[in-house]
This record gives structure tokens, C-alpha cells and sequence, in this order.
């Protein structure tokens, strides 16, 4: 494989890392050390700030971890009836921004929530309105368990049957098999996601808001609000890379070494489901469904139908969503393009290599408007055509979601088996054709997961959409946030709905394409 690649796609993986990562973290870098001394927060206030958002995000990881896994155990291991379907509906969180879920959660409960008014008939008068911990971990859950649901069903998708059946000859019972042989194949995806899911936390700002829950992102927007002087939030950003690296080191541990898997392994058949087993999985994903996504999307819909009875007009909504979708696309496909060389180089264990893997990671865990601020600065030090263009935003993405499609790809390429290459190399194929006829069939599924989950990211982006979008181009996640701040729940709720029914088809696509690769395995 290091042959294939050669030198042409070493210089391609640092140029393309070296000219996203770094730049921004430059100016992060800089202004955090000139604002070294700037007043932030008390040093114990800063402490307790961190506490919280390390708890937070252990509980989140934790939740997301077994839910996601159990669902997409479900979904893609037993012949659960409708399970294509039930993959599809525990996706849709993956839509919305979470500070829509905090919202929607912030509706339904209450004194005067929805839930608590469709509860009345029964006798429940009130129920707890969601603030604090427990509402900040279930919101950023919600958010949580479609990304490791995608990226186990990706491994899952990819695991030999073999394995499997040879445990079973051995008289492993179905326990047995998945501690000692599907546990052991999950464990560089789990870290992965755990490591996506626990950054996404790090990171967010308007969920834990909107919940009052105070974390260190808090802290830093605060210094960022209305101020000239940005040192003093540029100071504690330079605390979050120290936590994001401390995650990514975690995750290169936990992930160890990948093993290879058979190019043509064949399909692994669902298992068989006793009715005890079917009703609890049903049970479960119905559960799932219910709590993350048919609920707030209901919470949505009644407050939109609510204003629309009483006239409340929605605004250019459809304008805003073809202009959310074309900048989703791009930021899916170029991320996804520009990831390929680096994990090409990613795949291996030199410390380059362990560079290139971890060093997107870092920009990737910073608060959004951070890196906003420092593209905004680096495009305002660059060509005049710069300022304000579709290249600057799409790069943007590019800056913050290349873990998301790196991720994934760096998985795959390392379960390729080397001798397939070897095998190709002798045949008198070159390095650019076996890559085409073989290393890309074999990683095309977890470049299209990677590519979802970069395009359903940029969706709902808001910060660094806010500050370096084309003038005019107003997008979905913009009217949403905007219509919530001025408490517009009428508009809200239609352009949050708009982002649902733009993303469920591209979802259910997605899940069809799993279905087929895994039938062609």
C-alpha cells in the first residue's frame, strides 16, 4: 500500500492538512498567548466550568455509545421487521442542530409545555422543565446516537461472517460471540465516535444555553459577546485545545490496531429473532424514535400550525433552503475529496501519519465561532475575492468536519488486507489503478457515511456560517437561530421542519445504499 501511494499523496495529505489546520489554529494560537494575561474568569469559576462540561460529556458519550450501538445492532444484525426503516428514523436527529432539540425539549415540558397539556386528560397537571444536566445530556444524546448508530453500521456492514460462524462452531452462545468477536471488531469505530460525539459536546454552545447549563464554552462566547478585545476569549480557548487533544489521544489508544476483513467476504445473514427478542428491539427503537424525533418534531409542527392558523408569515424560507442544501453538497463533497489523500497517509502508524490523523481533530473540537473569526481574519489578510465567497465558507466547513470524513476512510483503509494489493501490484497494476479497481470499491461505503455526516453538519452550521457567507445568502440554520432569539416559534419550527424534510430523503438514500453494500459484501 505505501508503494501505491508514494510521494504524490504524502505532499497532497500534508499540503491539504497543513493548509486547513494550521492557519486557523495559528491565529488562535497567537491571540490566546497575547491575551495570556487578559482577565477572564475566577481560576475556581474556571474549574467548576470545566468540571461541568468533562461531566456532561462523559454522561453524553456514554448514553450515545450504548444507545447507538444497540440500534444499529438492531438494525443491521436481526431481521427485525421494518428495520430499514426504523435505521432511517433514528437518523433524523442528525438534521437539526441540537439547539433545536434544547428548544423543542424546553416546549414540551413544563407548566406550560405541549407534552404537558397532551398529558392533561390524564390527570398530569405539570411536569419538570428541562434545565440543568439531566436536559443538557438528553438533548445532546438526541444528537449523539445517529452518529454512532451510522458509523457502527458502517463497521458492522463490514465485518466477515466468518468470524462469527467460527465462534459459533466453537459453542459460543450469541453473548459470547459479540463480546469476543463483534465487540472486538467495533472498538476503532467506537472510539471514533465516541471521540466525534465527546468533541461535538466540547464544542457546543447553543443547547447547554438554551438549558442553562454552564460549561467552558459558555465561558467563552461570553468573552466573545459584545467585546473589542477578543484576547481574553482567545486565552480560554487555548484550555479547550488542551481538552481536545486530550480526547484525541484517547481515541488513538482506544483504537489500536485495525484488523483487515476479506475483500469479498460474503453477506452475513440477519439473525433470527425469537417474538421475546423482536417485541424488546421494537420496543426499544420505538422508544428511541419516540423521545428523538417524534416528539420534538410534533412539538415543531404544532407550534408552526399554531401560527400559521392564526397568520404568522414564515418568510423567504424556500430561498433559505436552496441555499443551505447547495452549500451542504459542496461542503460534503469537497471535505470528502480533500480527506481521501490524508487518510491515504493517516492509515499508517508513522508520527506523521499520527500528525495528519490527529491534527484535524483539534481544530475540529474549538468553539465554532473561534474558527469562524479566524477564517474570517485569514480571508480578510487574502485576495479581495476572498471576503464573503462560496470558497470560503465551503473551506470553512472543510476546516471544521474533515475529522468527520477522515474518520471513517482512515477505519477502512487500515482493514484493507495489504496482500490484496500486493496481489494487484503483481498483476502489473499501478498505483493509480489499484486504487480504482481496488482500494475504492472497498472504502466507498465509508466515504458515502462520511459524506453524510459532513453534509447533515454543514446543514445546520451557524456560526461560521453567520460570519462568512456570501452577502444575502441566508440559510436554514440562520433563520432558525435568528426566529428563536426574537421568539418567532411559528418561523422556527417551518424552517426547522424544512431541514427535516430537505435531509429525510438524502437519509433514506443513504440507508439504501447500506442495505446494497451490504448485500454485495
Amino acid at each position: 500500500m505505501r508503494s501505491a501511494l508514494g510521494r504524490t499523496a504524502t505532499i497532497l495529505a500534508v499540503v491539504i492538512v497543513a493548509g486547513l489546520s494550521v492557519p486557523p489554529l495559528i491565529v488562535l494560537v497567537v491571540q490566546a498567548w497575547l491575551g495570556r494575561s487578559a482577565p477572564t474568569v475566577p481560576a475556581s469559576r474556571l474549574v467548576e466550568l470545566l468540571g461541568n462540561t468533562l461531566v456532561l460529556t462523559a454522561l453524553v458519550v456514554v448514553v450515545s455509545t450504548v444507545l447507538g450501538t444497540a440500534t444499529a445492532l438492531l438494525t443491521r444484525r436481526t431481521s427485525l421487521p421494518g428495520r430499514r426503516v426504523w435505521s432511517v428514523l433514528v437518523c433524523v436527529p442528525l438534521v437539526l442542530p441540537a439547539y433545536v432539540f434544547a428548544v423543542a425539549l424546553s416546549g414540551m415540558l413544563g407548566g406550560g409545555g405541549v407534552l404537558t397539556g397532551w398529558l392533561a386528560p390524564f390527570g398530569v397537571d405539570r411536569l419538570p422543565p428541562a434545565t440543568g444536566l439531566w436536559a443538557a445530556t438528553a438533548c445532546l444524546a438526541i444528537v449523539g446516537v445517529p452518529i454512532v448508530h451510522t458509523l457502527v453500521g458502517a463497521a458492522l456492514a463490514r465485518q466477515d461472517p466468518a468470524l462469527r460462524d467460527s465462534a459459533r462452531l466453537l459453542g459460543d452462545g450469541p453473548i459470547r460471540v459479540f463480546a469476543r468477536v463483534t465487540l472486538p471488531h467495533l472498538r476503532g469505530t467506537l472510539a471514533l465516535a465516541g471521540c466525534v460525539v465527546a468533541l461535538y459536546v466540547v464544542s457546543d454552545f447553543g443547547a447547554v444555553s438554551m438549558l442553562r447549563y454552564d460549561t467552558f464554552t459558555r465561558a467563552v462566547y461570553a468573552q466573545f459577546r459584545g467585546r473589542v478585545d477578543l484576547a481574553p476569549a482567545f486565552a480560554l480557548c487555548g484550555v479547550l485545545v488542551l481538552v481536545a487533544l486530550a480526547l484525541i489521544v484517547a481515541q488513538v489508544v482506544l483504537r489500536g490496531r485495525e484488523r483487515a476483513v476479506a475483500a469479498r467476504a460474503r453477506r452475513m445473514a440477519p439473525a433470527a429473532t425469537g417474538r421475546g427478542v423482536a417485541l424488546a428491539g421494537t420496543a426499544l427503537l420505538a422508544v428511541v424514535v419516540l423521545c428523538s424525533t417524534v416528539l420534538p418534531l410534533a412539538t415543531l409542527a404544532t407550534w408552526a400550525a399554531r401560527g400559521l392558523a392564526n397568520g404568522v408569515q414564515p418568510g423567504p424560507v424556500l430561498a433559505e433552503a436552496g441555499n443551505a442544501l447547495y452549500f451542504a453538497l459542496l461542503a460534503g463533497a469537497v471535505t470528502t475529496a480533500l480527506a481521501v489523500p490524508v487518510a491515504l497517509v493517516a492509515r499508517g502508524r508513522s508520527p506523521l501519519a499520527r500528525i495528519l490523523d490527529g491534527l484535524p481533530w483539534v481544530t475540529h473540537s474549538l468553539p465554532h465561532l473561534a474558527v469562524g473569526l479566524a477564517v474570517l481574519v485569514l480571508s480578510l489578510a487574502g485576495p479581495r475575492a476572498l471576503y464573503q465567497s462560496t470558497t470560503t465558507l465551503v473551506l470553512a466547513y472543510a476546516v471544521l468536519f474533515l475529522p468527520l470524513a477522515l474518520g471513517p476512510l482512515v477505519i477502512a483503509l487500515r482493514r484493507i488486507d495489504q496482500r490484496l494489493i500486493e496481489v494487484s501490484r503483481t498483476l502489473g497494476d499501478g498505483p493509480a489503478r489499484t486504487g480504482l479497481r481496488v482500494v475504492a470499491p472497498l472504502v466507498r461505503r465509508s466515504a458515502l457515511v462520511g459524506a453524510a455526516l459532513v453534509f447533515f453538519a454543514a446543514l445546520h452550521e451557524l456560526p461560521v456560517t453567520l460570519l462568512l457567507r456570501p452577502t444575502g445568502s441566508e440559510t436554514l440554520a440562520i433563520r432558525v437561530w435568528g426566529a428563536i432569539v426574537e421568539g418567532q416559534y411559528t418561523t422556527a419550527s417551518i424552517a426547522a421542519l424544512l431541514m427535516v424534510a430537505l435531509s429525510v430523503p438524502l437519509l433514506a438514500l443513504h440507508e439504501r445504499s447500506a442495505a446494497r453494500a451490504a448485500l454485495s459484501a
